[in-house]
């Protein structure tokens, strides 16, 4: 029998800053009952560390350990050191027959073979055998020893193989008959945490950051991160090392070489190099391109035989490869010539395109490099990348398209923009959608995708009446296209339009998982509610919005102040100027007309809080910085109902004519002049005058969305009746104001109506009366904190029922008091409250903020 030494019969040391692997171990030790453990993975992966602790660990266990050479080809040598191995063993017996058997000079013959397996099967305890670098087991005879272990010896043997390929054995049968524990390159990869435990023990300080980017780049294979840490041990920039690491640095690239790539025949080693462009190669892109049609079958050999390779063609599984073993590659396929590189980035872009996975395709094109190919897959894919908010795609690829720092070709500006608005770059978006307008040369769809981003944009030439032409074929281009349209129906004043373009957008966005285009359209349509008046859906869908992750991003900007604008104005309507103020004040105001609205809001809600002259000096202020610029007729009428009405309760009828004149030249047909000539005639003593002037408001149809604008003509109509005498048709008119504002939560309007129609809605706040709650925060709307009314706790309770039809005698039997008691608390009520009548001691209540 050939000498064996003894350093090949034993666990080999461990490696500098071994970690132990105790999940690991713990799945070897479950294998206790199988007859086979098998690791199978490519060099590095720490097969034979791990093994060595599990066996250096378990001390219940008789273990023989056999570290095999390439000399081991030769069966003589196998089984002379598997011999030796168990020999060795205490727990094998002076009288087993294992000591008296010999391995012959010449040939291992086949009854050799049997008597170990009896020999084996007869030992008083079992007994584990580990080959390590099982690899080497190659000669048939060899392999026909190792099946009859696992077929005869019994319980008495546990056979562990851990090599760089499958053992020649009955796996699957094995696999079937749950006899096998297997580990491989997946399963032995390093987790995050063991990354950074390897590190540490290499006496490595590394921040957290630098751990994750080193282990993301290696893939948790322990080789690569030892190799690193030898590399950044003295290295004096740890940030530009790990930025530039790769399968192409010298001592991994020779390890590669030398360790993983040695063994492969030359057509195995010619696809692997090929596939490397792409980090992940389904079964149909690999003959394109490895160039033979058998590259799956040769792929998939490499996977089962050496686990270089994951995945299956069979399985359907897309074929990868370690990272830094595929960037060894590329760097290796880019030293043989850049063309067959650009060739074969640029077959994947292809094959990537037509499966429908452009994100996938512009990363191949963008490292292709080649120009035309990336403005036909922006051409192609421009919208569906930026509807979803595949920017950084995008950018990526514009970058690898620029010619001299500009991008000329209308595809690839168009596509820029959206890239620019995503960053907040609202500017350096117009500036790429002026370049994209002068490339003549483009298709209908690009000019159609140019001019949707222009409307969504709001660039103001885009505004005007909105086309009718024919919607795109192709959903992402048609969803982008239809929200353009809805943007400039909205900028348009064309309520319908908005609202069936914008509807019909969503929808299709929705559909194809455009999530940004749908994000922008429905901060779109908050405005377009709000526009049409209906302010409860508007500042749902506004709140919503804002609510949205990401709507604060540098790119929300736009969208944010759209949905701020309108919230803000929903606040002010429901009589909440503190949260208008809050909501306006906060964040970036990236146009003009934007900044206006958002400027009148805050004006509006200082008026609303008593900072009244402060309020009317901020409206005229945004009016002015406005200038000639254009905004959608309704924000202007919003605008100037705010500033006239502050105006006129201010005592300056002139500024109040200043901007009704302003508004009649914007809008000359707008509903809310009719409202400012109401008002102004009021403040100039003239019903007659101001009922002529809302008589359009009042003569309405009435509608499923009705505005503020119809209760505010109301509260008019009910003060001019008070004018006239006319009480039961003032209490009628102020009835039918309280049900148009009470869908519409539109409380403002009753903090700045007449006192007397105030005073007529006290009769609504009885127990039984429709509406009673709404009228109750109506006649609170506006109110001031308690200006020092200090009340009694009976007195409290006496103004709780004042607003209720009881009589002070039901009152005083509620209270159980007398009737000369109640009589008492409601004089002192009265006096503390400065009112003579019931109904004016629940409306100053109401309007001190003493009554909910």
């Amino acid at each position: 029998m050939a000498h064996v030494p003894r350093s090949r019969t034993g666990p080999p040391e461990f490696p500098a800053g071994h970690v132990r692997r105790r999940a690991l171990e713990a799945v070897l030790d479950r294998a206790t009952g199988r007859d086979l453990v098998l690791l199978s993975a490519p060099p590095g992966f720490g097969k034979t560390s791990l093994l060595a602790a599990w066996v250096g660990g378990d001390h219940g266990h008789a273990t023989a350990w056999v570290g095999l050479e390439p000399e081991d080809r030769d069966p003589r040598r196998l089984w002379s050191a598997v011999l030796a191995a168990l020999t060795s063993l205490s727990v094998v017996p002076a009288s087993s027959r294992l000591h008296r058997l010999v391995v012959s000079r010449s040939t291992v013959a086949p009854e050799f073979l049997t008597e170990l397996t009896e020999a084996l099967a007869a030992l008083p305890s079992p007994v584990r055998l580990v080959l390590d670098d099982a690899q080497h087991v190659a000669d048939p005879l060899s392999r026909q020893g190792l099946t009859m272990l696992l077929r005869d010896a019994g319980p008495r043997l546990r056979l562990v193989l851990a090599g760089r390929r499958d053992p020649p054995l009955p796996l699957p049968r094995l696999r079937m008959d749950e006899r096998v524990t297997e580990l491989r390159a997946g399963d032995l990869q390093f987790s995050p945490e063991e990354s950074a435990a390897l590190l540490a023990a290499c006496d490595l300080r590394l921040e957290p950051a630098q751990v994750a980017l080193l282990h993301e780049r290696t893939g948790g294979w322990v080789a690569g991160l030892r190799l690193a840490a030898l590399s950044l041990r003295d290295h004096p920039d740890p940030d530009r090392f790990l930025a530039g690491f790769s399968g192409d640095e010298r001592p991994v690239a020779d390890y590669l070489v030398d360790e993983v790539l040695a063994g492969l025949a030359d057509p195995h080693r010619e696809v692997l190099r090929r596939i490397s462009v792409a980090a992940r190669v389904p079964a149909a892109l690999a003959p394109r391109l490895a160039g033979r049609s058998d590259a799956t079958e040769l792929l998939d050999a490499l996977a089962r035989d050496t686990g270089l390779v994951v995945g299956s063609g069979a399985r359907g599984d897309a074929y990868r490869l370690p990272e830094l073993l595929r960037t060894h590659l590329v760097a290796d396929l880019g030293r043989r010539g850049s063309d067959l590189v650009t060739a074969l980035e640029a077959t994947a872009a292809g094959w990537w395109s037509e499966q429908g996975e452009p994100v996938e395709a512009l990363l191949h094109a963008a490292r292709s490099g080649d120009r035309a190919l990336l403005a036909d897959l922006v051409g192609r894919w421009g919208p569906w990348l930026a509807g979803r908010g595949e920017h950084a795609v995008l950018a990526t690829a514009l970058a690898a398209a620029e010619r001299d720092g500009v991008l000329t070709d209308a595809r690839l500006a168009t596509a820029a923009a959206h890239v620019h608005l995503a960053r907040g770059e609202p500017e350096s978006a117009r500036a790429a959608l002026r370049r994209a307008r002068r490339d003549a040369a483009g298709s209908a769809d690009t000019a159609a995708f140019r001019a949707a981003t222009e409307q969504i944009v709001g660039r103001p030439s885009a505004v005007g009446p909105v086309p009718a032409e024919s919607v795109p074929a192709g959903a992402a281009l048609a969803a982008h296209v239809r929200v353009g349209r809805g943007a400039a129906a909205l900028l348009a004043d064309d309520p319908a339009t908005t609202r069936t373009e914008l509807g019909a957008g969503l929808a299709l966005a929705h559909r194809v998982g455009l999530d940004v285009l749908a994000h922008r359209g429905r901060c779109l349509l908050a405005a377009a509610l709000w526009s049409a008046g209906d302010v409860p859906r508007a500042r749902e869908a506004a709140e919503r919005f804002l609510a949205e992750p990401g709507a604060d991003g540098p790119g929300g900007a736009p969208w944010t102040a759209v949905s701020r604008a309108v919230a803000a104005d929903a606040a002010l309507m429901r009589a909440d100027p503190g949260a208008a103020r809050a909501t306006a004040g906060e964040g970036p105001e990236p146009t003009p007309a934007l900044r206006f609205a958002l400027r009148c809001a805050r004006g509006g809600a200082a008026f609303d809080l008593g900072e009244r002259t402060a309020g009317l000096l901020e409206l005229q202020a945004a009016r002015a910085e406005l200038g000639d610029l254009g905004i959608p007729g309704a924000l202007a009428a919003a605008a100037a109902l705010l500033e006239h009405r502050a105006a006129l309760e201010l005592g300056h009828p002139t500024a109040a004519g200043a901007v009704a004149a302003w508004l009649a030249g914007r809008r000359p047909a707008s509903p809310a002049l009719a409202l400012l000539r109401g008002w102004g005639a009021v403040a100039a003593g003239d019903h007659a005058a101001a009922r002529d002037a809302v008589a359009p408001l009042l003569a309405r149809r009435a509608r499923s969305t009705p505005d503020a604008l119809d209760v505010e003509a109301w509260l008019l109509e009910s003060a001019g009746r008070l004018a006239r005498h006319d009480r039961p048709g003032a209490r009628a008119a102020a009835r039918h104001a309280v049900g148009l504002a009470e869908p519409l939560g539109a409380l403002r309007p009753f903090a700045h109506a007449d006192g007397g129609v105030r005073a007529l809605l006290v009769d609504e706040l009885a127990t039984d009366a429709p509406r009673a709650g709404f009228v109750a925060r109506a006649l609170a709307a506006g109110a001031a904190s308690p200006a020092g009314i200090a009340l009694s706790v009976r007195e409290h309770d006496v103004l709780a029922r004042l607003p209720s039809l009881e009589s002070l005698d039901e009152i005083a039997g509620d209270l159980d008091v007398s009737i000369n008691t109640i009589k008492t608390h409601v004089r002192a009520l009265y006096g503390k409250l400065g009112v003579t009548t019931r109904r004016d001691a629940v409306l100053v209540a109401h309007e001190q903020g003493l009554l909910g």
